[in-house]
């Protein structure tokens, strides 16, 4: 038991579905968003698609530039072709939520 904490309280579904700051951390939630910045339907993400989507989180006050993204995203993607597939995706997005 943690005191001051309410230990009874359940999570709500939106709770269990997204992280804090908003992320969607479920399996079905990941390719949903996959699934809509995949603007070309063709089962990849753009890195310019992937870096509007990025830049529109909380980071914190810091503003990222495009080479930091490139990076971030370059941890998990390992195309040379800059496109990310919907594995690297949930990668990058599951690291996120652990921020």
């Amino acid at each position: 038991m943690i005191q001051g904490h309410n230990n009874n309280r359940h999570l709500t579904q939106e709770e269990l579905d997204n992280n804090i700051g908003g992320l969607p951390v479920t399996n079905q939630k990941i390719r949903e968003v996959f699934d809509q910045l995949d603007s070309s339907k063709n089962g990849f993400l753009e890195f310019t698609e992937l870096k509007k989507w990025y830049r529109q989180f909380e980071n914190y006050g810091l503003d990222y530039t495009d080479k930091e993204i490139d990076a971030q995203v370059r941890k998990y993607s390992k195309s040379e072709d800059g496109t990310v597939t919907y594995d690297e995706f949930a990668c990058i997005v599951l690291a996120l939520a652990q921020r």
